[in-house]
């Protein structure tokens, strides 16, 4: 039997090239491993309505399904980027790999919707064991040279899973093999996972050059700090913003403030923090988090309310969603590949004018919505989404490169986590931001719907040879119906003012026509409204970006 290859210190990876993994190896690893763990998102937002059929499931249960998993994940992925540190990132990365693997398995075959909650947090505790050692992997086995093309394909790997997940997904529930419907997504999931495990193998390991005891107090601090700052976020809006989020959210801040102060007294009493707060005090890095942080949110946002304007508004299926996204995902997956040519000959740049273009594509897309209006099939609007697309591309790319670059070897895996924190709340803030804007929207526009569809809907009751007295009952309980529903937090619930049971066919047609018509111009003006407000929340990252570029100059120079 062949003996286990060494550990390989980190601090001595770029000064021999023979401790190195097969390069090409882990560049495999680590783009099978981002599609595995994001693609798991994108997915339950296509299989909601199967799951909650298959299941006998509520609408607040399904949704769970979906944020049991982004919260998990979000909450441990600083412990995950300390644990490969500490324990060597290619253990860390087989264990969460070999967890997710199983627990898709396992989400498969649930016969419960409570069983699959709980499967589906696990799998995002194992999915923060993956992602930080993937970001760790790339410092270890790739020179600095060579790091803006593989972060490059790191973001496009992202982003191409981002928006493809939907494509993907609904391209499995149209084709449904053995009737399978949402669980084959989960067992294709099983089947990445798979051929993951076969590939880790000849990775060398790979860890911090000394032992260091593990900082369980700051672990569960900063994990109980997180949970309360991400859980009212995925939550907020699906349960109206009760007082006990709104307090869970408040005390976050102080636990979050407790752990850093925390983690500097243990610094500077010789031990070693699980997070590096020192990290704070460099520039690039603090300026580059703040853009994660509102980078991603607005990308969150934009893919929302995408999801809810087709699926809900316009009533296209999964599969006419997904395809309508995939421009978007082609020009980051095009533009991610070709940013660092771009920074390399123009510098930091690259980035501010991404970020141009993004907001560009967005103020685009408003214009094409208001020009063809709900009557058509989306695909005019394809221009646009790929500009969206290059411009998020040209940016995510190259930032965590950008933000990683100068730090420290000893602090990859710490700063590592943090990015991928950044990453998780910035989703999880765009989600409650523009779910927020998008409810309020609805609501607020109602009144106006309600006057342009009511007059219709009581002509063509009367074309129908309805009684006038009955037409304006009828059109009088459109009015209740719509407004409750324009109101709601769940978009699968139908009012009871919204059923006629006693009424005639024809009736019940010409009311669920007006609802539909009403329903699709709300949530066309409701999206115009949303993307005006992503393209103004994405303008803001500009000026950090020219910040960002002034203090990488200044260390670069230093």
């Amino acid at each position: 039997m062949s003996s286990l290859p060494k550990s390989i210190p980190l601090d001595r990876h770029e000064s021999d090239p023979e401790t190195r993994s097969r390069p090409w190896l882990v560049l495999a690893i680590m783009v099978l491993s981002l599609f595995m763990t994001t693609t798991s998102i994108n997915f339950m937002n296509v299989a909601v309505p199967s799951l909650q059929r298959s299941l006998h499931a509520s609408f607040a249960d399904v949704q769970f399904v979906m944020t049991g998993y982004t919260l998990a994940y979000a909450v441990i992925l600083i412990i995950g980027g300390r644990l490969g540190d500490r324990f060597g990132r290619k253990k860390v990365l087989w264990i969460g790999v070999a967890g997710f693997t199983l627990t898709s398995l396992l989400c498969g075959l649930s016969p419960e919707v409570n069983l699959l909650i709980l499967l589906r947090i696990f799998q995002g505790l194992c999915a923060a064991l993956i992602t930080p050692q993937v970001l760790s992997l790339i410092q270890v086995n790739f020179p600095p040279a060579k790091r803006g093309t593989v972060f490059g394909l790191y973001g496009a790997t992202i982003g191409l899973s981002a928006s493809t997940g939907q494509a993907i997904g609904g391209l499995f529930l149209h084709w449904n093999p053995w009737g399978l419907e949402w669980r084959m997504l989960f067992f294709f999931g099983f089947l990445i996972g798979t051929v993951i495990l076969l590939m880790i193998s000849p990775i060398r390991e790979s860890k911090e050059s000394h032992s260091f005891k593990l900082d369980w107090i700051g672990a569960l601090i900063v994990a109980a700090g997180l949970f309360m700052l991400v859980y009212p976020l995925v939550e907020g809006v699906k349960e109206g913003w009760p007082l006990a989020i709104n307090i869970c959210l408040i005390l976050s801040l102080p636990v979050l403030a407790v752990f850093v102060w925390y983690e500097q007294r243990l610094a500077l009493r010789g031990g070693i923090p699980l997070m590096n707060v020192s990290l704070f005090r460099q520039g690039v890095f603090t300026v580059g988090m703040l853009i994660v942080l509102l980078l991603y949110c607005s990308q969150a946002a934009f893919l929302l309310v995408c999801t809810y304007f087709f699926q809900v508004g316009l009533s296209f299926t999964a599969l006419h969603s997904g395809l309508l996204l995939l421009p978007t995902g082609i020009g980051i997956f095009l533009a991610s590949l070709l940013s660092s040519r771009g920074v390399a000959k123009f510098g930091i740049h690259v980035l501010t004018f991404g970020q141009v273009v993004s907001v560009i594509g967005y103020l685009a897309l408003v214009y094409s919505v208001q020009k063809t209006g709900t009557s058509i099939a989306g695909y005019e609007w394809i221009p646009a989404f790929a500009l969206i697309g290059l411009g998020q591309g040209f940016v995510a790319a190259p930032l965590t490169n950008a933000i990683l670059a100068k730090i420290r070897k000893n602090d990859i895996g710490s700063a590592s986590g943090i990015v991928s924190t950044g990453t998780q709340i910035g989703l999880a803030l765009g989600i409650a931001l523009i779910g927020i804007v998008l409810l309020s929207a609805m609501g607020q526009h109602a009144d106006r719907i309600n006057e342009q569809i009511a007059p219709q809907l009581r002509g063509q009751l009367l074309d129908a040879h309805i009684a006038s007295e009955q037409a304006d009952t009828i059109v009088t309980q459109f009015k209740s119906c719509y407004t409750e529903y324009a109101h709601s937090n769940d978009p699968t619930n139908v009012p009871a003012a919204c059923q006629l049971k006693s009424a005639a066919p024809e009736v019940k047609r010409l009311f669920a026509e007006s609802i539909s018509i009403a329903n699709k111009q709300n949530y066309t003006d409701s999206f115009i409204l949303c993307l005006y407000a992503i393209a103004a929340f994405s303008a803001v990252v500009v000026p950090l970006l020219f910040v960002l570029s002034r203090k990488r100059n200044g260390s670069s120079s230093s």
